[in-house]
């Protein structure tokens, strides 16, 4: 079965730095046309990376009839219009987390897709990596016990005033950008939601986006923690607790795309790191958006997820605001 032809809306520097070259190796799909609003930027980056065709408009690219799905990797605040125009044309989404700006924006988008009957997925790459699955299994399988909280941190140092991760309307700050992982992270491996919420936010003095964020999760028994940041050392962790035994996820997120991964488990018998095969995450959540929509397969990670981690990221918000506890 012929590889579906994937659109790209934008010449992010994500697209290029973590992106172009693993589409270059997936087995589904493959990169088709790249659309930016500067045609030069589209022509300059399809010619590096023998991308076919180039335009200097995302519409055109949704519009090229020999694309068969889109990619979003724009800023947060134009997910909304472009996955609802991607809609419009009946072409399948992968965007770029988060979704939308809020829960509600999230919900109209999601509702959008299904009465369209359009897939739509969001892009959270790390759930498809072998590291990720494996400690899941781990946990399904009580390897460790109940688990009793989840911890995760992650940070890094972004001075530009520029930078889209740091203009709030554009949905900047450490919560949208990285704080979504810190989220997802103990949803996906509880396969629960939390109850409730209680966070700490800090404003940057210059960009007005929280510069760092900090939560603790509620789920009726297990509670999960994070801290995220903007203005740090770059750093990243998840550590998984039990009842007789722990597993750690070294690089959770930016996970080396070429040495094998490692993750520690320790138990009641001992302690041992547990390697993968290289693997690409970005790749694997492609192949595999691109595989259901080929298989007319229901999304492997449902449009649900979206809307229930935008809920809990709201609730951040809150209750960083109103400094208490806030229902989920």
């Amino acid at each position: 079965m012929k590889k579906l032809k994937i659109g790209v809306l934008g010449t992010s520097n994500h697209f290029v730095k973590r992106v172009v070259l693993p589409l270059k190796e997936t087995h589904h799909c493959e990169t088709y046309a790249i659309g930016s609003r500067n045609i030069e930027k589209a022509k300059s980056l399809a010619n590096e990376f023998a991308i076919p065709l180039w335009y200097g408009s995302y519409q055109a690219v949704i519009d090229d009839p020999e694309v068969d799905m889109i990619y979003i990797p724009l800023p947060n605040h134009l997910h909304k219009e472009w996955v609802e125009k991607t809609i419009d044309a009946g072409k399948p989404v992968l965007c770029e987390k988060p979704m939308g700006m809020d829960t509600s924006e999230t919900r109209e988008i999601i509702k959008k897709a299904s009465d369209a009957n359009v897939p739509l997925m969001e892009g959270f790459m790390y759930m498809f990596h072998p590291m990720w699955q494996h400690a899941r299994n781990i946990v399904r399988s009580r390897q460790i016990g109940n688990i009793q909280y989840i911890h995760t941190a992650f940070s890094y140092n972004n001075p530009a005033p520029s930078n889209i991760r740091n203009i709030p309307e554009y949905g900047g700050g450490a919560l949208m950008d990285i704080g979504c992982y810190a989220i997802s992270v103990p949803r996906f491996i509880l396969g629960s939601e939390p109850d409730r919420v209680m966070a700490l936010q800090s404003k940057h003095p210059e960009f007005g986006t929280d510069m760092h964020s900090s939560a603790i999760m509620d789920f009726g028994g297990p509670r999960a923690t994070f801290t995220v940041s903007t203005t740090s050392q770059a750093f990243q962790k998840v550590d998984i607790i039990g009842t007789s035994g722990s597993i750690t996820i070294h690089i959770p997120f930016n996970t080396f795309a070429d040495v094998p991964a490692t993750i520690t488990v320790t138990d009641g018998i001992g302690t041992r790191n547990i390697e993968f095969p290289v693997s690409n995450a970005y790749g694997l959540m492609f192949d595999a958006f691109a595989e259901a929509v080929k298989e007319n397969n229901p999304m492997p990670v449902p449009g649900l997820d979206a809307i229930s981690n935008m809920k809990v990221i709201d609730g951040v918000r809150k209750s960083s605001e109103t400094d208490g506890w806030v229902e989920i």
